[in-house]
């Protein structure tokens, strides 16, 4: 995995901009909110081509083949029972340096952007 840059989002998220598994070119992911009541134990990450899921414990990474359309839960569930997943592994300080940063974004309405829209992200502080 390769951190190539990180930034907080209009909707109070994290984007991170990452290379993992066998990708050729690094994309943009999207954290998905962390609402009260979420577990915390997985953090999902979505950009144009994949789905990922990061395991915040451990630091494993499970993504989606790349689609050429918008990748979901469900083109990674198809995935995985395809085993068409790949896999790749955060490094301690990577992990850390994720988890830190969607820790910076923690609040119950949470989001800066012109149509007011706001996210549940109160969850993020338990990471």
């Amino acid at each position: 995995m390769v951190i190539v840059s990180q930034r907080k989002n209009c909707l109070g998220t994290m984007d991170f901009t990452l290379k993992m598994g066998k990708m050729k070119k690094a994309e943009e992911f999207t954290t998905y909110p962390l609402q009260k009541g979420d577990t915390t134990e997985v953090l999902r990450l979505q950009s144009e081509h994949r789905w990922a899921e990061l395991n915040t414990s451990t630091g494993e990474v499970t993504m989606s083949a790349r689609r050429a359309q918008y990748a979901d839960s469900s083109w990674f569930c198809l995935c995985m029972i395809m085993h068409t997943t790949e896999s790749d592994q955060a490094t301690e300080e990577q992990l850390k340096q994720i988890l830190e940063a969607v820790r910076g974004t923690e609040g119950d309405k949470v989001g800066d952007n012109c149509l007011g829209m706001v996210c549940d992200n109160s969850n993020a502080a338990l990471l």
